[in-house]
């Protein structure tokens, strides 16, 4: 959805379309924003078409409530923590409310690390006190739950909430 917005923005077609929303340098936090999308668009930026770029960028993402409130049930039990691929602008829309059910968060381009990076997943670890196999890691990527599984984490590829509860239950976790 955001590349067809950019590119009606823009008025030109998307050069690098993968590369937008997972840009391992903007994840990593050594790149800009902007730098980013002068990536994926092919051409470089003024504030008048950076500007309404980054208003569709962060409106492209929406909250799951469901989810949220899921989470919230499962911190009156358990620590439960985020660890995001993600860019500060997520971070500015969403960090305040996501630290009332998550600690610790860890984001990317803050600790200049990203999954599937195996480091990634150590620091969260290190960070939570915890050793793997007292971990549930629950992604929906593929690849993240593979090095979860390789580092002895129980892990659930995330499909829907309610996929997600029976999952739980099968490592004896209730909200």
């Amino acid at each position: 959805i955001f590349l067809k917005k950019g590119e009606k923005i823009l008025g030109c077609k998307a050069k690098h379309a993968t590369n937008c929303v997972f840009d391992k340098k903007l994840n990593l936090g050594t790149s800009s924003l902007r730098t980013s999308f002068e990536r994926v668009f092919g051409k470089k930026m003024f504030d008048d078409e950076f500007l309404p770029l980054i208003k569709a960028w962060v409106s492209n993402w929406e909250m799951d409530e469901e989810m949220l409130a899921f989470a919230k049930k499962l911190g009156k039990r358990y620590q439960v923590a985020i660890l995001s691929n993600s860019e500060q602008s997520y971070e500015e829309k969403y960090g305040e409310r996501l630290a009332k059910v998550f600690s610790p968060i860890i984001y990317s381009h803050r600790v200049r690390m990203i999954k599937p990076d195996k480091e990634m997943f150590e620091h969260i670890l290190k960070k939570l006190g915890l050793e793997a196999e007292e971990c549930v890691m629950i992604d929906d990527a593929h690849e993240n739950i593979k090095v979860a599984k390789e580092l002895e984490m129980h892990a659930i590829l995330f499909k829907n909430l309610n996929d997600l509860e029976k999952q739980l239950e099968l490592f004896g976790v209730r909200a």
